[in-house]
């Protein structure tokens, strides 16, 4: 039962998938609905974005821990949304469902975030210095980067919006370049250009 479940909701989130990927060709690219619940903020303990390590490079590329694989499979398969900032940060439904048993209505919830300031200049540094590869360092990268969250949240439809924990992508937009972090920015790994 729980691998008919599973395969059913892979279904819905690749259907919702294509279907996003479609809107994003119109003029604006917008996730949720108006009046769409907003994220909540990390816990007030959560580091900032000034001091951040980086880790990895091109030729040993840090993979993503398994927990934050189907995040980044989504974002992906997704074609990689919000990667131009014109949509708001905000909640949207990546799949839904009903409990045969229960009879209850259940939703799949992710956050897409804005884009990510790389303030300290972390991430461009890295880039600057050849670690992305050699296409990142002849450009001397200045672009944009996009923030994603990992986490897809499950729950009952009409319950709250869950609390978002400090799991993270950030994408260069222009080249392409993933990086992931668990701890809010205090660390990045370079996982390349999956």
């Amino acid at each position: 039962m729980e691998d008919v479940m599973r395969g059913t909701r892979q279904r819905t989130r690749r259907a919702i998938a294509l279907g996003l990927a479609s809107a994003a060709l119109g003029t604006a690219f917008s996730l949720g609905s108006p009046g769409a619940a907003m994220a909540q903020p990390i816990p007030p303990s959560g580091p900032s974005q000034s001091g951040s390590s980086v880790a990895g490079s091109s030729s040993n590329p840090q993979p993503a821990p398994q927990d934050m694989r189907d995040g980044l499979d989504f974002w992906r398969d997704m074609g990689w949304p919000n990667w131009h900032n014109i949509a708001g940060r905000e909640w949207f439904t990546a799949s839904a469902w009903v409990d045969p048993a229960t009879h209850r209505q259940h939703r799949e919830m992710i956050f897409t975030g804005g884009q990510y300031q790389d303030r300290d200049g972390a991430l461009r540094s890295f880039m600057h210095a050849g670690h992305a590869g050699t296409s990142s360092t002849a450009m001397h990268y200045m672009g944009s980067f996009q923030e994603y969250n990992t986490t897809i949240y499950t729950g009952p439809v009409n319950s709250a919006v869950p609390r978002r924990d400090a799991r993270r992508l950030v994408r260069a937009v222009n080249t392409g370049d993933v990086w992931w972090t668990d701890d809010h920015y205090s660390t990045f790994h370079y996982m390349g250009r999956p």
